[in-house]
């Protein structure tokens, strides 16, 4: 079994700690002795050896990869890092790893994020090696089941049942709260981003469902084939027109860290009686369920606000209120447009 890694984001949603020089699957957060990155490969390495890994991003992180990789004192093949000429979304990333290992014969692979905390990663290698037979069907998706509403993920509603899991009946985009409830009430699950799936049957696939995929990458060159094809992630491009769905329940502890509000759910060990997340000495008076994260030893002191993000570097400095992340988009947007650094 072979995994693939998407590892060329840039986790714009967690600026100013996440930067497209340092994104957020290469960084060491307080607490951390190793990267989100460094994480995944780990987790990778329990369903095969370093050689069935193969780690899809751009040129300008290869160097943060290598040495990630060496930090771990471990040695993966040069041609196992395939480089995107430019960033199209998951469904051309995807794709991509499936044509190189094709090269030496077809495979089941487990697709994997490189920034996505998972608690109980044996239980994902179980659910793996359960799941092959499902992999040869079709795709399986793997869905988690909720802790919570949550407004900020995809959701899954799971059909008939089948040998190793559910038929997928239907994709759910993100909710707003009160559908949210309803979802988590009526037992769907939230959609991960991980997948699994026979070599073969997805590069079939692709070619029924996606053809501008699939014709763009019959060109000679990398540079040509993602300047040819569209940009599409493999939701849109894939998994809701195909009919073979299948989906396998997993509670790991997982957490895609996809923004603040999920930082914050992350670090419930940092918390405060009054629901504050501080990760040094800080001070909060009459100020409840903050999250505060200097890059240094600086004392924060917070007095009569609640529910705001502060998020502190040595260029840049945030503060919002935890309902309004979504807008961190709109400034990483305008710095690039300015084409200022810090971003």
């Amino acid at each position: 079994m072979k995994t693939i890694i998407l590892a060329g984001g840039s986790g714009t949603r967690l600026w100013p700690l996440s930067t497209a020089e340092k994104p957020k699957q290469f960084l060491k957060l307080k607490g951390m002795e190793k990267s989100f990155f460094q994480l995944t490969i780990e987790n990778s390495l329990l369903m095969g050896s370093i050689e069935d890994i193969y780690i899809v991003t751009g040129k300008s992180y290869t160097e943060q990869i290598k040495e990630q990789l060496k930090e771990l004192d471990l040695n993966l093949p040069l041609e196992n890092i395939l480089l995107e000429s430019e960033a199209k979304n998951t469904l051309p990333a995807i794709y991509f790893a499936v044509q190189a290992i094709r090269k030496t014969g077809d495979d089941v692979c487990i697709v994997l994020a490189s920034d996505h905390i998972i608690e109980k990663p044996q239980i994902l290698t179980e659910a793996v090696n359960n799941a092959t037979g499902l992999a040869s069907k079709g795709l399986v998706c793997f869905g988690i089941t909720p802790d919570k509403p949550e407004t900020g993920y995809g959701y899954i509603k799971c059909g008939d049942k089948v040998t190793g899991g559910f038929k997928v009946s239907e994709f759910k985009e993100k909710p707003d709260s009160k559908t949210a409830c309803e979802y988590v009430k009526n037992g769907y699950l939230w959609n991960s981003g991980m997948f699994m799936f026979d070599t073969s049957v997805f590069d079939e696939a692709v070619k029924k469902y996606n053809s501008e995929v699939y014709e763009a990458f019959k060109a000679e060159t990398t540079q040509e084939k993602f300047r040819k094809m569209p940009a599409i992630s493999i939701d849109y491009g894939l998994t809701e027109k195909m009919e073979n769905v299948y989906c396998v329940p997993l509670l790991m502890g997982w957490n895609d860290l996809g923004n603040f509000p999920a930082f914050y759910d992350n670090y419930q060990s940092n918390r405060d009686k009054n629901g504050n997340i501080c990760f040094n000495d800080d001070i909060n008076l009459d100020s409840n369920c903050n999250l505060v994260y200097t890059g240094d030893d600086k004392v924060v002191a917070m007095i009569g606000v609640s529910d705001l993000v502060v998020i502190d570097t040595n260029d840049a400095l945030l503060i919002c209120h935890k309902d309004q992340t979504d807008k961190i988009k709109e400034v990483t947007d305008i710095l690039k447009d300015r084409k200022d650094k810090r971003v």
